[in-house]
């Protein structure tokens, strides 16, 4: 009898004590898991062992995580130890739960005022509503864009618009705003994420009902990135663990919390993880860092945990006083720190070194030093041609498929129409999807070639089928506006005008392209070699953050998350004065 692939991969668990204390756990926990630790390899093998042995069909196991990205990360990884079936598993953001699994089904039956059908607001509708919302509270006083972030977090750390905290708000007109804006919405017929997820809140909260459903599908939840999900998320855990039952599994750190200003919260997964009935568990060995970066990130957190490295690796922390901006540091870098870290080690190539920083102006800097001496880059950031979005990630996939990967093996098909029955969730009738499967396999199979111009396929692929799926699908309202504007990068003078569907698909891929990565962008993610850039005082922690300590502490925890996504090496970049994150690390190590 063949042995699980589960069983075989567990074995690579028993070697550390942690990690082993944690997937075989028996009962609800918290998993604190700092960087490098394997916490992703060690929820899969659990995930599946649980799949295996105590969760029996029809029910499942519903995975939440923070982003698209993570949710294609835990896919690939449970479908290597053999969970490919998503009837078995679901693995969604927390913003799809609450609307596949809770609003879509139960809110009507709850008497919520919903909008019938449900219809997801566009970007570009959210815009112009918000806009409409501060114009009916401070007429033209007030630029939407200065009021949009803390409004937006207001939203997402304060559910109970009947609470005294809500009424005794500072700020009284970021409340008005927002209950203005939530009644545009309801006018106008549609909901946007955050809505969904109060929604989501409500009905966990106020119906008994909804939360013995919930169980009765999922007796067990796993959260991933527990410290980026707020608090509504937050209550809902606690109302299923506490009023119905619901095995919750929470995986996390709060020290790489760094999301604040969306409304997440590090201190409530450190609440969930004093609870009486919740076991806590701390995976201290770090797989990838070497010492000697291990010891500089220490010096960032006020209470850090006994984090060790796997092996004796020393590692280098270097600082770099360039007296030059960033456009500066960037070519210092590439000429001084890249090209010789290049020929010092001949097995790596370009994509093992990243560059970090902290806002696309920083990213704009470092690909035009780039751009000027021919250098291919992957750049994650807000000024890349290719948004980041699920649906734009699947389409990576898919020409990744179509220029090689159906011959080498390195994209699978049966992968990419998982993901695509995840998107079409509507087509209930088997004829329906059969039909619409067809036409996408159809369209696939036709346009296998990797030296296709990218406008070429993506406008084949559009006519095909994805134009009809984004009009047919609530959940892809959002990427209407994000699939335009990619094509719109792809015509004559675009920055993709030169793409082939063989580029677009090695974008993050290509072990020849060197990576630009904002630090939020960059968590989850390891280099042998990071170049942190624009690290003076004054701008990284910014002004905001030197007047507000709980500033000052998330930007101190971004830089954290930025040293400890290296191997081997970090660089730190500036000018003249060096950050007190910088200076600290130098005065310690």
């Amino acid at each position: 009898m063949t042995t699980p692939l589960y069983i075989a991969a567990a074995e690579d668990l028993r070697g550390n004590a942690e990690q082993w204390a944690a997937y075989e756990s028996r009962g609800s926990c918290v998993i604190l898991a700092g960087p490098g630790s394997g916490k992703t390899k060690t929820i899969t093998i659990k995930i599946a062992r649980l799949l295996a042995e105590e969760v029996k069909p029809p029910r499942r196991i519903a995975c939440i995580t923070y982003s698209n990205a993570c949710v294609a990360e835990l896919r690939s990884r449970l479908g290597n130890i053999g969970i490919h079936d998503s009837s078995r598993a679901l693995i969604s953001t927390v913003h799809s739960f609450c609307l596949t699994e809770l609003v879509l089904p139960y809110s009507r039956l709850a008497g919520m005022n919903v909008p019938d059908p449900l219809v997801m607001a566009r970007q570009s509708v959210i815009d112009e509503l918000f806009a409409r919302a501060v114009r009916r509270v401070a007429g033209n006083v007030l630029n939407p864009r200065f009021v949009k972030t803390p409004c937006e977090k207001l939203r997402r750390v304060i559910p109970d618009k009947e609470s005294d905290e809500w009424r005794n708000w500072g700020e009284p007109r970021h409340t008005a705003i927002v209950e203005a804006y939530e009644r545009e919405l309801l006018a106008s017929g549609v909901l946007d994420f955050d809505a969904l997820v109060l929604a989501g809140l409500t009905l966990v909260e106020q119906h008994s009902w909804v939360r013995a459903a919930i169980k009765a599908k999922y007796p067990i939840i796993v959260i991933d990135e527990y410290q980026d999900l707020g608090l509504p998320l937050h209550r809902m855990v606690m109302a299923l663990l506490l009023h119905a039952g619901v095995r919750i599994i929470a995986v996390g750190d709060p020290d790489q919390s760094i999301y604040g200003f969306t409304g997440a919260q590090p201190r409530l997964l450190r609440a969930l993880a004093e609870m009486r009935n919740v076991e806590s568990i701390r995976l201290h060995l770090n797989y990838r860092c070497a010492n000697r970066i291990i010891e500089a990130s220490r010096t960032l957190l006020n209470d850090p945990p006994e984090y060790r490295a796997h092996d004796a690796r020393e590692g280098l922390i270097t600082p770099h006083e360039t007296g030059v901006n960033v456009r500066g540091q960037a070519e210092y870098a590439l000429q001084e720190i890249v090209a010789p870290l290049l020929n010092a080690n001949p097995d790596w190539r370009p994509g093992v070194i990243a560059f970090l920083y902290r806002t696309k102006n920083e990213g704009d800097a470092i690909a035009g030093a780039a751009d000027a001496i021919g250098l291919n880059y992957f750049r994650l950031d807000n000024g890349s041609p290719i948004p980041k979005s699920r649906l734009s990630g699947w389409l990576v996939e898919v020409a990744k498929w179509c220029a090689d990967g159906w011959q080498t093996g390195s994209v699978r098909l049966s992968d990419l129409m998982s993901a695509w029955r995840l998107f079409r969730r509507s087509l209930i009738n088997e004829t329906d999807r059969i039909h619409a499967k067809k036409a996408v396999i159809s369209a696939l199979f036709g346009l296998r070639n990797g030296n296709l111009r990218l406008e070429e396929w993506l406008t084949a692929i559009r006519v095909a089928f994805l134009d009809e799926m984004i009009a047919q699908e609530v959940t892809l309202a959002d990427e209407r506006d994000i699939i335009d504007n990619l094509s719109r990068e792809c015509v004559a003078r675009g920055r993709l005008a030169d793409f082939t569907v063989q580029i677009f698909g090695d974008q993050g891929k290509s072990p020849d392209q060197i990576n630009l990565i904002t630090l939020h962008s960059s968590k989850g993610l390891e280099f042998q070699a990071v170049i942190m850039v624009g690290l003076e005082e004054g701008e990284f922690p910014n002004g905001y953050a030197l007047r507000d300590e709980e500033q000052l502490q998330e930007a101190r925890r971004l830089f954290y998350v930025g040293v400890t996504r290296a191997k081997n090496q970090v660089h730190f970049l500036y000018n003249q004065l060096e950050s007190r994150f910088v200076a600290g690390i130098i005065e310690a190590t």
